[in-house]
């Protein structure tokens, strides 16, 4: 499945991995469409979701550039285009996350993402 995220001035598309994480995926594609406020962490842009999931599936506490994922504790799907404040060498999110995606395109324009800007996530057919 193919998602896009769309902020005030930017998008992006990103790849799932129904495959590695097939519950996750879908936990997401039944919550579709999504409407939500963008918070900045770091290199990470993370927003809160109604999804209702706390099953561990692919989970990863150090993550690489362009993961998508869903942070369980706070029901929150994460994209990852740097490192965030606890980083060393490694991209590490704040506690473990269910990798389910990549991003596949419009990653270098994340950077322009301001907290508190709306974000609108749909699956793209």
């Amino acid at each position: 499945m193919k998602l896009r995220f769309r902020f005030e001035k930017v998008e992006c598309l990103a790849e799932t991995y129904e495959e590695l994480a097939p519950k996750t995926v879908r936990a997401i594609k039944n919550a579709l469409p999504i409407t939500s406020t963008a918070n900045r962490w770091g290199d990470e842009i993370y927003f809160e979701t109604e999804i209702n999931f706390d099953e561990v599936e692919n989970s990863k506490e150090v993550v690489e550039i362009g993961d998508v994922a869903f942070w369980i504790p706070g029901k929150a799907i994460c994209l990852f285009f740097g490192k965030t404040p606890i980083s060393d060498e490694l991209i590490r999110p704040a506690s473990a996350v269910n990798v389910f995606g990549k991003i596949i395109e419009g990653i270098e324009e994340l950077k322009k993402v301001k907290e508190g800007e709306k974000v609108f996530v749909e699956e793209i057919k």
